[in-house]
């Protein structure tokens, strides 16, 4: 039966045999006596024993024997071998030490967001710069597919935690030397990091965001109250059933993406991220290009369906021109769908309208302008929330103006238009 006894390695508890704790504690000075090892290189090579001890089964609160020790002290070498300095002891030693196949990591060293595009670099030795150019290009060529896609490495990759993870990141033996050297590069790299423009980037990225989140939030808010009155005028057609449809893809989709807006703010000002706020910043990305989705398909069906039912609903209204002395244009002052120009000797106008069930009958006013007539129509709508706005006028689909071929058509909403010879001439 052989003593035991407790010890900590990389603040990991162990239980060890009492001859095994003095043979590792032997190892350990001479480490740190021939190699000048500072507290952080220590700190990375106990975190690279611990690591050797569970690819051995050890795990914490495992017992570490005499045989454990002799194989930490075969893969990671003997610390006396590091006295001379000459380049053949060191390459010797590195061809005696374990050569771990790469293991693709994220390098948080060298991280802009997440380190993902760092890791790639060095897992296949190139330019970071290469792989962020790629990263940027990327989302606008696969329409913001590559989004997720790095999302979804940022999840499954582990960081590059340790100087050996680092070393495995590389693909490069994991011996005393390379850990004491790892270390060495982690912390000036860590150092050098947050310079003044980094924060300034960091923080002014941080409230574009924001800003844009609050932006979204609030058309959120306001556009979907007015968006219930407008569908609310659609009562009696059947098209308001797909209506509806696109109001709540695009609610969900905006709550989606206000949530989304929210952790990435977060995300940007605390400058890290765990592993949750990933997985919902992927679940309310791909909630969002779904309700994208399923909102073209209601729209397009509600169109067919308005276009089908419009055709039943429209109707025509004469429009009275009182005084038309010496008006040599016709300014129209209204939204207004298809225009048809018709000369003739006498004016008249002729409006087209959708009857919708809940809507009025859209009012027309004529009124001279010195020697222009202005057409446009009554404003009824003053509230703006929810059924405050049923007083909708019905949506005019086309005008035929009547005038002398010598009297101008103008106006902001003049598009579509048709010239079109008077028929009874």
């Amino acid at each position: 039966m052989k003593e035991i006894t407790r010890i900590h390695l990389a603040k990991t508890a162990f239980s060890v045999e009492i001859d095994a704790k003095k043979s590792l504690e032997k190892y350990l000075n001479s480490i740190q006596k021939n190699m000048h090892a500072d507290a952080e290189a220590m700190k990375e090579i106990e975190a690279r024993m611990v690591e050797i001890l569970a690819e051995r089964g050890v795990m914490k609160e495992g017992i570490i024997s005499d045989d454990d020790v002799l194989a930490i002290k075969n893969q990671m070498g003997e610390p006396r071998d590091f006295s001379d300095d000459s380049d053949d002891l060191t390459d010797e030693l590195a061809d005696a030490g374990e050569k771990p196949e790469k293991q693709l990591m994220r390098d948080t060293d060298r991280a802009v967001i997440g380190g993902v595009c760092a890791g790639i670099a060095a897992y296949f030795n190139i330019n970071q710069l290469w792989v962020r150019l790629i990263a940027i290009v990327s989302p606008f060529v696969t329409f913001g597919t590559m989004v997720l896609v790095y999302l979804a490495m940022w999840v499954s990759m582990p960081p590059a935690k340790t100087a050996s993870d680092k070393l495995r990141m590389r693909g490069k033996p994991v011996t005393l030397a390379a850990l004491k050297e790892a270390s060495a590069d982690g912390s000036s790299t860590v150092s050098a990091r947050k310079t003044p423009i980094a924060k300034f980037f960091q923080y002014f990225v941080g409230v574009m965001v924001l800003f844009t989140t609050l932006a979204i939030l609030f058309g959120l808010i306001v556009g979907g109250a007015l968006d219930v009155s407008v569908v609310n005028m659609l009562g009696g057609l059947s098209m308001q059933m797909w209506a509806w449809g696109v109001w709540i893809s695009l609610a969900i989709g905006g709550i989606a993406t206000v949530i989304f807006g929210a952790i990435v703010t977060r995300s940007i000002f605390a400058w890290k991220i765990n592993r949750l706020s990933v997985i919902t910043m992927i679940v309310a990305a791909s909630v969002v290009f779904m309700s994208l989705a399923s909102a073209a398909i209601f729209s397009a069906h509600a169109g067919l369906e308005y276009a089908r039912e419009s055709q039943q609903l429209t109707k025509k209204v004469n429009i009275d021109i009182p005084d038309t002395t010496n008006a040599n244009s016709i300014f129209i002052d209204m939204p207004v769908g298809n225009v048809s120009r018709i000369n003739s000797d006498k004016f008249k106008v002729e409006a087209e309208f959708v009857d919708l069930p809940k809507a009025n009958k859209p009012e027309i006013n004529v009124r001279r302008d010195g020697d222009k007539i202005v057409l446009s129509v009554s404003e009824k709508c003053n509230a703006i929330f929810f059924d405050g706005c049923l007083n909708f006028y019905k949506p005019i689909t086309g005008l035929k103006i009547y005038a002398p071929a010598s009297v101008n058509v103008s106006g902001l909403f003049y598009h579509n238009s048709i010239e079109v010879e008077n028929p009874e001439s």
